[in-house]
């Protein structure tokens, strides 16, 4: 099954892939300008801080109260009715016992003093919490805590106060990292100092909830915002397409379906589209094109038809041309049944409906009688009206009772007279005197004639005397020879057709297999010959074209009882 996507599904997806494409190349770019803006100054910012000068002596000592059971009985009495903290914090001695206004330092003092320090720092670096703790003995105490809201930070814790902070390795954040949990985003930093008692720790966070909900609140909108530009680009794109697109779009295909031919297979005028789009559009062009188009195949139809029945006309006319040029030729065989003193077959082939080639045979008296072939150079309906022609003065002079070489003269003379057309014949002539078997013959630019003798019993080129090919310029005279014939002997002739036959790699017959053919079976009668010699050609030209006309005539001399 195939689906059909329209024009407009197609545009509406493309301008959401757009859109897409620039959303995600504006929230990278987005993420990345939010990253060089915010995150890195504090990175930089954390990175820099260092361990403040005197923290590590404070915390060495308040190590030493750390894990004591003391302090764990105080901190456990914190909100109860045992509530001594700050007063064992007073009684403790400072790290630095001295007398202050008639009091002696205590643990609190040294509280309060470190609590100033921390501030300090948190101060210079603008953070929002500093942790201070102690790792001792696997256990974590939290030392001091200034705080905004982290998630490290779940309130103010007190000095000792135990904490289940050994989730976070200090070397993970040995680096500004930012972390979330919770929803809650820190930027934090871990540095880490080596007490004799344990590890110190400072924990340097930045609360960064606030600026990323912020920036996430703008991609949001971003978001949303390029999604109902999304949503509008495409409800205007599929109204705009609808109207100046798929609406003409699909009448000028229901034009294009309705333009179908009638039962007779022919397109009337009446099915031309009506559809005309008046747009400066391709849309517009398209419907001009259609109707022009429409309009090209209606006339281009009539032309055919007409062209058709033109067709039709002239091959009835080349038909009967093809039966009347069948006609003029001899094409009863034998045609003398009554003469005993010789027999002979002809034949023409044209290559087209009708041939510039012709054969004759009649008798001038009794004891004479007149074999003609010739080859006319054109071919088609000019070369068959030419050989009509040719073939008549010819068969005319000839019956005058002349010479072959008189009738030859005066046959070129008359269609020199009138021949515009510059076309010519080649010929041989030959007159057979019956009662001796002696053959006067002429050749006016024709092919050789092959001659068999009984006493040799094979068949062999005989190379006459060659005159000018009639037609081609007057007052030309042509020599003559003879031919003595005994009883058996035979005389072929023919026009180029047949030596010239090609094959389809353009190799010629030629006399020679032309010549092999005929003595393949030189006891054939005539007709039996002439056609084993058509058979040799097919069979080498296979399935090229015919491109001359291919006519043979055949006489075998019998001779008469003087003879």
């Amino acid at each position: 099954m195939k689906w059909h996507v329209s024009l407009a599904v197609k545009v509406n997806i493309l301008i959401i892939a757009v859109i897409i494409t620039v959303s995600l190349l504006l929230m990278l770019s987005s993420e990345r300008a939010f990253r060089t803006a915010v995150f890195e100054p504090y990175e930089e910012k954390l990175a820099d801080v260092t361990m403040p000068e005197g923290c590590e002596d404070y915390l060495e000592f308040f190590s030493g109260f750390m894990g004591s059971e003391e302090l764990r009985e105080v901190r456990a009495g914190i909100g109860t009715d045992d509530d001594r903290y700050v007063d064992w914090l007073k009684s403790q001695p400072a790290m630095n016992p001295a007398v202050v206004e008639g009091n002696t330092m205590s643990l609190l003092y040294d509280v309060l003093s470190f609590s100033v320090i921390v501030d300090a720092v948190r101060e210079e670096y603008d953070m929002d919490s500093v942790i201070a703790e102690i790792d001792k003995d696997g256990k974590v105490y939290r030392v001091f805590n200034s705080e905004k809201g982290s998630f490290l930070t779940n309130g103010y814790y007190q000095f000792g106060l135990e904490e289940g902070f050994r989730d976070l390795r200090a070397e993970d954040f040995a680096k500004p990292v930012m972390s979330v949990k919770n929803d809650i985003y820190d930027m934090v930093r871990c540095v880490e100092t080596p007490l004799k008692s344990g590890t110190a720790r400072f924990w340097l966070i930045y609360y960064m909830t606030d600026t990323v909900q912020e920036h996430n609140g703008f991609v949001t909108r971003t978001i949303l915002f390029l999604v109902g530009i999304t949503v509008v680009l495409s409800a205007a794109t599929v109204l705009l397409l609808r109207r100046y697109v798929t609406r003409p779009v699909r009448k000028l295909a229901k034009a294009a379906t309705e333009f179908v031919p009638g039962e007779d297979g022919t397109y009337s005028a009446d099915k031309i589209s009506k559809v005309e789009i008046r747009t400066r559009d391709e849309i517009g062009a398209l419907s001009h094109e259609i109707i022009s188009m429409q309009t090209r195949i209606v006339e281009s139809t009539d032309n055919l038809t007409r062209m058709t029945k033109e067709k039709e006309r002239i091959n009835t006319e080349l038909n009967m041309a093809t039966r009347i040029q069948e006609d003029s030729l001899p094409h009863v065989f034998p045609p003398f049944p009554d003469r005993k003193e010789f027999d002979l077959y002809a034949f023409m082939r044209p290559a087209r409906e009708v041939g510039g080639d012709f054969y004759d045979f009649f008798f001038i008296d009794d004891d004479h009688l007149a074999l003609e072939i010739a080859d006319v150079s054109g071919k088609g309906i000019p070369g068959a009206l030419f050989m009509m022609v040719a073939k008549a003065v010819l068969k005319n002079n000839a019956k005058l009772g002349g010479s072959p070489a008189e009738t030859l003269a005066i046959t070129n003379d008359t269609i020199c007279s009138s021949n515009k057309a510059g076309m010519f014949v080649s010929v041989w002539l030959g007159i057979l005197e019956i009662s001796t078997g002696k053959i006067t013959a002429v050749n006016a630019g024709h092919e050789y004639p092959v001659l068999y003798r009984k006493e040799t019993g094979k068949y062999e080129m005989f190379k006459d005397p060659h005159g000018f090919v009639v037609g081609g310029m007057a007052g030309l005279r042509y020599r003559e020879y003879t031919l003595n014939l005994k009883p058996g002997d035979r005389v072929f002739v023919y026009t180029d057709g047949v030596p010239e036959a090609t094959d389809p790699q353009n190799q010629l017959f030629g006399t020679e297999r032309m010549i092999s053919a005929l003595n393949r079976n030189t006891f054939a009668d005539p007709e039996d010959t002439l056609r084993g010699v058509e058979r040799e050609v097919n069979r080498f030209v296979g399935g090229a074209e015919q491109f001359d006309d291919m006519t043979m005539l055949y006489l075998e001399y019998r001779g008469t009882e003087k003879t």
